[in-house]
């Protein structure tokens, strides 16, 4: 990913979630955001083994709750 590709998805990023930050801020995500993007995206080769989501029914941990 080059370093304009990483400037216009973070700049999209924070402009749909109405995110205002200082210069370095940004400066710091726009560099860090290739190496976040390649670690999620390898959390893919993990998505068929695991269930979708990580769930906590309250009543089996506290069944006094019934």
């Amino acid at each position: 990913m080059t370093t304009q590709e990483a400037t216009t998805i973070v700049d999209s990023l924070l402009a749909a979630a109405r995110i205002t930050m200082l210069p370095d801020e940004r400066e710091q995500y726009i560099k860090d955001y290739p190496v976040l993007r390649e670690q999620a995206d390898r959390l893919y080769a993990f998505g068929d083994e695991l269930e979708p989501a990580m769930t906590f029914d309250p009543l089996a941990f506290y069944p006094a709750a019934v």
